[in-house]
């Protein structure tokens, strides 16, 4: 289960990243896992974000890009994911059961 995207944690993170921070210094202020604020970030930089483009950049049609690519993403993953569940549980689709291996 994922949670959902919170619009004012990923402009948390940007305006740290535009304020100078490193990845690893955003992640232990805005209280998220590393892996999460270089994924808001590459979203970010995909959707236009520059690193001396200054706070402006960071309005509603920036972050509702991040989101739905986030969002979609996501989605993207799930579908992924699923796709080596057969109709018995996992592993089922590769040939094994568990507990036989």
């Amino acid at each position: 289960m994922f949670r959902e995207v919170s619009i004012v944690e990923v402009r948390e993170v940007l305006r740290l990243w535009l304020m100078g921070h490193s990845q690893r210094a955003i992640a232990r202020l805005a209280q998220a896992d590393r892996k999460t604020v270089r994924r808001y970030l590459e979203a970010a930089l995909r959707a236009g974000l520059e690193r001396g483009g200054g706070e402006e950049q960071l309005s509603d049609e920036l972050l509702g890009s991040v989101a739905e690519e986030l969002r979609s993403g996501r989605m993207a993953n799930v579908a992924r994911a699923g796709s080596g569940w057969g109709e018995n549980g996992p592993g089922w689709s590769r040939g094994w059961r568990m507990g036989c291996g």
